[in-house]
């Protein structure tokens, strides 16, 4: 595609020659190829300027760029924010496929991967061709392509919709991260619909405070980025969305009055079952959180012009959502794998094994935090785990560089009693919770998931709680 074609929806100013033909893109030096757009892209830790000429060794033919370099002998195109530009010459080199799918966003701390999860599962009961994107990675049909990000960077993510696009999918669940909203990820993509599901302190390593991770959150319900917003009320930030907000809105809830609202919600039999507006609902999604989650999902529906008789028909037929509380019964013991690591999740999750356990039998909680990000998370998840669970095992995550003694100090700064046991090696921790529990006792196993490995000193290793936990069937304790 001609240089010229790609930059007909950017202010920029452009030294050098438009009449090139552009084969790829890349931010990365090291995968820039003949004709190839290099996209020069400031960054914490380095800065993008710093590269182009590697990029252009390999055979760049051009470079965008928020200032002029000197000594550059290929076409510069001068912008004031390369990763604006990157969104949208993406998109156009790629065709813009976002503009033939119907694309839904799910963003916010908990939720978004199983809200994805129960829309691609209700939209296919119906004869759709539906993929999801997010941290499991891209789902479609009886394929999973990892990317390693909640938000492919858009490069990958236009290339991806594109891909999906020619196998004739047409209904797309994203979950949109705030570290995709702030870096401009999904710039020209306007959503059908956005749902907001919560906000809990998360990723404040790299936004500070809870009012710049809002503020990141904010930007997915312009009027230039949804033509719906769905937003959960019972969330106090979620509240503020809506007094601002200026898109056509749904609300959900399971407490205060809203457009959709859960009433009656029980726990029996394994099952939850809730009414919404007159029409009662029966699920295997367990716990209140996972009401919200089906609630967002009926918002949805419901502006489609589906009806809530058949959307509970959809409903009960739902299967639990990979990674998500999802049990295992283990000689006798149940063992919960969940993906909880933030002190919201993990409240939730804890609760919802309190309720399913019987009265006289214990609840062991296994868990970590992940290393160089939100270390104040820690003691906090610490206090949490110690009050709500009988006893607690603390163990590694993802350490990525920081010390597994030190995450595991941190936690354990927040313990105030003698409930707990320091075990570093996660399969370790794992095998001594298997041995604490007797038979009817609940053992959760928190904070990774589906995820299939541990990050450590730059390195992912192989490592699955469920393959753990399966191992321990019909041995000794």
């Amino acid at each position: 595609m001609k240089l010229y074609s790609l930059l007909k929806n950017i202010k920029c100013r452009v030294v050098g020659n438009l009449n090139l033909e552009i084969k790829s893109l890349t931010h990365k030096d090291i995968d820039a190829t003949k004709d190839s757009l290099f996209f020069c892209l400031n960054g914490s830790k380095s800065n993008g300027e710093n590269y182009a000429k590697n990029a252009i060794t390999r055979g760049a033919v051009a470079i965008v760029t928020e200032r002029e370099l000197v000594g550059v002998s290929v076409t510069q195109v001068i912008v004031s924010n390369a990763r604006h530009a990157m969104s949208i010459i993406a998109a156009a080199f790629y065709g813009n496929p976002a503009k033939s799918l119907k694309l839904v966003g799910v963003t916010g701390t908990n939720g978004k991967t199983s809200i994805t999860y129960i829309l691609k599962s209700v939209f296919e009961s119906l004869g759709k061709k539906c993929a999801a994107i997010g941290t499991n990675g891209v789902i479609f049909d009886d394929n999973i392509i990892q990317t390693g990000m909640t938000t492919p960077d858009p490069i990958e993510l236009h290339k991806i919709l594109k891909m999906l696009n020619k196998k004739g999918i047409t209904n797309i669940f994203i979950e949109v991260s705030a570290h995709a909203l702030d870096l401009n990820k999904l710039d020209g993509i306007v959503f059908d619909a956005m749902i907001f599901t919560n906000l809990t302190e998360d990723h404040l390593d790299y936004f500070g405070t809870l009012e710049t991770y809002f503020s990141a959150k904010q930007k997915a319900f312009l009027q230039n980025r949804t033509r719906l917003s769905i937003l959960n009320i019972d969330d106090p930030f979620g509240m503020r969305l809506f007094s601002g907000i200026k898109t056509k809105v749904l609300t959900y809830s399971t407490c205060d009055e809203s457009m959709f609202r859960a009433r009656s919600i029980q726990l029996k039999n394994n099952l939850q079952i809730f009414e919404i507006n007159g029409e009662k609902f029966t699920s295997k999604l367990l716990g209140k959180f996972n009401v919200s989650n089906i609630l967002s999902a009926i918002c949805y529906m419901q502006s489609l012009g589906f009806n809530l008789e058949t959307i509970s028909k959809l409903v009960s037929k739902i299967e639990p959502v990979p990674g998500r509380f999802n049990s295992f019964d283990i000689n006798g013991k149940t063992f919960i794998v969940d993906y909880a690591h933030t002190p919201d999740g993990l409240t939730n999750v804890l609760n919802l094994c309190s309720q399913l356990k019987e009265k006289d039998k214990r609840l062991i909680c296994v868990f970590g935090c992940g290393g160089n990000r939100e270390t104040q998370k820690r003691k906090i998840m610490g206090e949490i785990s110690s009050k709500i669970a009988d006893f607690v095992v603390i163990t590694t995550d993802n350490p990525r560089f920081e010390s597994r003694e030190t995450i595991a100090d941190d936690i354990v700064s927040g313990i105030t009693n003698s409930n707990y046991k320091v075990i570093l090696d996660r399969r370790e921790a794992i095998v001594f919770a298997n041995k604490m529990a007797g038979v009817g006792d609940v053992v959760l196993v928190a904070g990774k998931g589906e995820e299939d490995y541990i990050d450590e000193l730059g390195k992912k290793t192989h490592y699955s709680d469920k393959e753990e936990i399966l191992k321990l069937r019909n041995k000794n304790d």
